[in-house]
C-alpha cells in the first residue's frame, strides 16, 4: 500500500512538473477595430517561429439561422491590401455570398519570408536558394490559423477558400495537390508553375480525390512582356494546370485568360471575378420578378415562432418591400425571389412562406421552420 501511494505521489509530481503543451498560435497584439468589420492581429507561430500579420474582415451579413456560419476566404500575401475591402463590397452588395476575409501577411521588413513559405520545394536561381517552407506554412494555415479564426469568428470549417496569386497561386495549387478537400474553393491566379513544374502532374493525380471543389484559375495574357524577347512561362503554367483540371470530375472549374493584362494589372479583377465563382450568391443578380400587389404582400405580415422560442416579425417597409426581424437581431430587407419566396441579400438567405408559417434556408443548406402566431 505504501509503495502504491509512493508511486501515485511520484507520478503526480512528475505530471505537475511537466510543462504545459505549447499553444500553436499566440496573440502578440490585437488592435481595436478601426471600423466595423475590421480586425487586425499579430500572431506568433511556434510551428514556424515567426510572427504573422493577419487582418480579418467580417461582412455586415445578419446571421439568421441557429448556428449559422459564414464561409471564410484565406488570402495570401495580405490579399495585396485589396482582397479584404473588395470582398466586403462584393458580399455586402449581393455579388457573392457574404464571407469572412482573412488576409495573411507579414510584418514590415519581413515580406521576403513569403519566398520561403509559399514554395513547397526549394528553388535556386543565380546562386540563391529560396523556398522549402511550403509544407510547414500549409500546416500553419490548416492546423493553426483556421482553428484560431473559427474559434473567434462565425467561420464555417467546411466552406473555406484559399486565394493566392503568383507564388501564392503556386502554393494554392500545391495545397490542392496535397489534399483537395482541405478547402471548399480555390482562387489560383498566375501560379508560378515554372518554379515547381511537377505540380501540374500532382494536381492531375489529385483530381480523383476532389469532391466538388470550386476552382477559379487565371493568368494575364501579357505576363511575359517585360522579359527580353518575351516569355510564355506564366501562360504555359496556366495551360498545364488547366489541362490537369479540365474535363475531369471533382471540381467546378472556371478559367480566364485576361486579354491585354500583365502579371499584376488584372489582380483587382481576379477578386471580383474569382470570389463570386467560388462563393456564388443564393440568388442571381438581376433576376426579374413579377411585382406583388399590396394584397398579396399583406398575407405574409405577422409574427412567427422559431423552435428555440424566438420570434420572427414580418413587416412592410415604407417603400412597400418586406422586412424580417428575428428577436435580438437587426431587421433585414426581404426582396421578392419568386412566388411566396423572398431573399435576404444581407444574409444570403431565402425565406419561403406558406399557409402555416415560413421556412428559412441558408446557402449552405441550413434550414429552420417558423410557425405563424398571428397576423396584424
Amino acid at each position: 500500500m505504501r509503495r502504491l501511494t509512493a508511486v501515485i505521489l511520484a507520478l503526480g509530481l512528475s505530471l505537475a512538473a511537466s510543462p504545459a503543451p505549447a499553444e500553436a498560435l499566440k496573440v502578440v497584439s490585437e488592435n481595436p477595430p478601426i471600423q466595423p468589420g475590421y480586425n487586425r492581429f499579430v500572431l506568433h507561430s511556434d510551428r514556424i517561429g515567426r510572427d504573422f500579420a493577419v487582418t480579418v474582415n467580417t461582412p455586415s451579413a445578419t446571421v439568421f439561422l441557429p448556428g449559422q456560419k459564414l464561409p471564410a476566404i484565406y488570402a495570401l500575401d495580405s490579399g495585396y491590401g485589396l482582397a479584404g475591402p473588395q470582398g466586403m463590397l462584393l458580399g455586402n452588395t449581393g455579388a457573392m455570398e457574404p464571407a469572412i476575409i482573412v488576409s495573411v501577411g507579414y510584418l514590415p521588413g519581413q515580406t521576403l519570408f513569403r519566398n520561403t513559405d509559399l514554395l513547397h520545394n526549394k528553388l535556386t536561381q543565380d546562386g540563391v536558394t529560396i523556398g522549402g517552407g511550403g509544407a510547414a506554412f500549409e500546416a500553419f494555415l490548416l492546423e493553426d490559423l483556421k482553428p484560431f479564426v473559427e474559434a473567434k469568428f462565425p467561420a464555417d470549417p467546411a466552406r473555406s477558400v484559399l486565394f493566392g496569386h503568383s507564388f501564392g497561386g503556386l502554393f494554392a495549387a500545391n495545397v490542392f495537390a496535397d489534399k483537395p478537400d482541405a478547402f471548399y474553393g480555390y482562387v489560383i491566379g498566375s501560379a508560378s508553375v515554372w518554379a515547381d513544374p511537377p505540380v501540374a502532374a500532382r494536381v492531375a493525380a489529385a483530381m480523383a480525390h476532389a469532391h466538388g471543389q470550386r476552382v477559379y484559375l487565371s493568368v494575364g495574357e501579357k505576363e511575359g512582356w517585360m522579359v527580353p524577347g518575351g516569355s510564355s512561362q506564366m501562360t504555359d503554367g496556366f495551360s498545364g494546370l488547366m489541362a490537369a483540371m479540365t474535363s475531369k470530375p471533382g471540381v467546378i472549374l472556371k478559367t480566364q485568360l485576361y486579354a491585354g493584362e500583365t502579371h499584376l494589372s488584372y489582380y483587382p479583377r481576379l477578386v471580383t471575378d474569382g470570389f463570386p465563382h467560388v462563393l456564388p450568391p443564393a440568388m442571381a443578380l438581376g433576376a426579374s420578378q413579377t411585382v406583388l400587389t399590396p394584397e398579396v404582400l399583406a398575407r405574409y405580415l405577422g409574427v412567427y415562432s422559431l423552435p428555440d422560442g424566438r420570434k420572427v416579425t414580418i413587416t412592410r417597409q415604407s417603400r412597400g418591400d418586406l422586412a424580417g426581424q428575428v428577436s435580438g437581431i437587426p431587421q433585414v430587407p426581404l426582396q421578392q425571389n419568386g412566388a411566396d419566396r423572398f431573399y435576404a441579400p444581407t444574409s444570403d438567405l431565402n425565406v419561403t412562406f406558406d399557409k402555416s408559417g415560413l421556412t428559412m434556408v441558408g446557402v449552405d443548406g441550413g434550414t429552420v421552420r417558423a410557425t405563424r402566431d398571428k397576423t396584424p
